[in-house]
């Protein structure tokens, strides 16, 4: 017959052992838990880092678009600005080749060699002047008498104006004072090298207004 310290002895140990299985349950659920809360943090953390280097990404992919897109607007910027250049260099050069033209029409070629006398004479002051000009153009018969009176109504000091025997290559004319300490170059080359800022941008504003405007 059991004794009664048996039966305290086996209740003991059942006890212990339904302890013992409800720690290891509990351990069992904690360690499950523990190991869901790990996977879930590094789950985390790697999207966040992945999201960290995305973003990095896409911002040094910005910045790489950004720089193409300046260099690709500047480099274009330049193509045009040097289209723009070669067409107002074509268009001057059209204008010293029409005004080197000019001498196949002689009646046109010596109005505008008086109008550059006229022009000199007026701006040394008048006075004794003398006119430099090429083997061709002086053989051509100016109107020197004329000439000396618009240069004297402009400067108010009477002129006398005499070819010189010194001969110049360019086209156009010089003129210097008799003493020849100051002359004024005519010369076409001369005329358009002083004008050519000038020409330019009003070439400029001519070809591309307009069509920057649109």
């Amino acid at each position: 017959m059991e004794t009664t310290e048996n039966r305290i002895i086996d209740r003991i140990l059942k006890d212990a052992r339904e302890e013992a299985k409800t720690i290891v349950k509990n351990a069992q659920t904690y360690a499950e838990t523990s190991i869901e809360k790990q996977r879930l943090s590094a789950r985390q953390a790697a999207d966040k880092e992945a999201n960290s280097l995305l973003k990095k990404a896409q911002n040094e992919a910005n910045i790489i678009g950004e720089k193409i897109y300046t260099d690709v607007k500047r480099q274009a910027g330049w193509t045009v600005l040097s289209e723009k250049n070669r067409l107002i260099t074509n268009v001057l050069n059209e204008v010293k080749n029409r005004l080197l033209n000019i001498q196949e029409n002689s009646g046109e070629y010596i109005t505008v060699l008086e109008r550059l006398i006229v022009n000199a004479g007026a701006v040394l002051g008048g006075g004794k002047l003398e006119l430099l000009l090429n083997e061709n153009d002086s053989k051509l018969s100016f109107r020197l008498d004329k000439l000396e009176k618009e240069i004297s109504d402009k400067t108010g000091k009477n002129t006398r104006l005499s070819v010189s025997d010194q001969r110049i290559t360019a086209v156009g004319i010089i003129v210097k004072t008799a003493d020849n300490r100051i002359f004024v170059d005519n010369t076409f080359k001369a005329i358009l090298s002083r004008r050519e800022k000038e020409l330019r941008l009003k070439t400029a504003r001519i070809l591309f207004s307009t069509a920057d405007a649109s």
